[in-house]
């Protein structure tokens, strides 16, 4: 079978610098335990378990807020994850004595600081993301003015402001999917201002699908199923490409079955998808025989 390894996928400067950040904290007993990570240090499985097998423990539920998650922890260390948090989060971790490392990422602190900023000169701030994820969980705690908008249908609904608009994004969503959003958004507000901050790593991995996805039969995806920037590829592949598209986690999801009449695939993966894993799936492609 012919494969197009598509590049650049896998880690992004951010995952690696959060994943470092943890084995360091592992490593250097000067860190209080028990040690706890605020939510998935990135959004892929594998990571987590290999954390979790060393006594990490990992606080992660879908229906409690960062904030709220602190409530459970009394003492030892937390680590804030490559998604960041509200500044009500470390303002309690201070509260309650707690040690902290931030593993926060560059291009998340550049649009927390822009959002910040634009608050402080009296705008309105659209932020376009996603309900519960954590990058979004943490824009939308700076200031409860700050209006969330998921689609196109809430941009639509948007009421009329005498204030200045400025808007922003989740970095990794896909560059597809804020375009309508923000189209409409310039109908509404002609003189917005507008920061499009989907973040370099996920935009060069956008890009490269688009550019390479060229004739091939099936594009698989590797990447955790929680993984924003690992749907957004998906999307991108599906939308710009229009190129059936699959998302697996493991070698062990992609079956015979998935792989029938197919010729040439495209693989590219994750910004949180360890090397490895992709790896595996390369070369298990690169010697299958139907």
């Amino acid at each position: 079978m012919k494969v197009v390894s598509i590049s650049p996928r896998g880690y992004c400067p951010g995952v690696v610098n959060a994943i470092n950040m943890v084995n360091r904290v592992i490593r250097d007993p000067e860190y209080p335990r028990p040690i706890y990570l605020l939510g998935m240090i990135v959004h892929n499985q594998q990571v987590m378990d290999r954390f979790q097998e060393k006594g990490v423990i990992a606080l992660e539920d879908s229906g409690l807020t960062r904030l709220k998650m602190l409530d459970s922890i009394q003492s030892g260390t937390v680590i804030i994850t490559a998604h960041g948090a509200g500044d009500d989060v470390f303002t309690k971790i201070r509260e309650k004595g707690l040690r902290f490392v931030d593993a926060t990422c560059k291009e998340v602190y550049k649009t927390h600081d822009l959002v910040k900023k634009y608050l402080l000169s009296g705008y309105q701030v659209l932020y376009i993301g996603k309900a519960n994820h954590p990058e979004t969980e943490g824009i939308i705690s700076l200031d409860p003015a700050i209006i969330l908008i998921e689609n196109e249908r809430n941009a639509r609904e948007l009421v009329k402001t005498k204030k200045p608009v400025f808007v922003t994004n989740q970095t990794t969503l896909s560059i597809k999917e804020i375009e309508p959003i923000i189209s409409i958004i310039k109908t509404q507000f002609p003189y917005a201002t507008i920061a499009e901050e989907i973040c370099s790593s996920t935009r060069v991995r956008q890009e490269a699908i688009i550019r390479l996805n060229q004739g091939v039969d099936l594009c698989v995806v590797v990447g955790d199923p929680r993984s924003n920037n690992t749907a957004s590829l998906v999307k991108i592949s599906r939308e710009a490409t229009h190129t059936r598209t699959i998302r697996i986690s493991t070698l062990r999801e992609l079956t015979p079955d998935l792989l029938k009449g197919v010729q040439t695939v495209s693989v590219t993966s994750g910004a949180s998808t360890p090397t490895e894993i992709t790896n595996a799936v390369i070369h298990f492609l690169e010697n299958y025989e139907a």
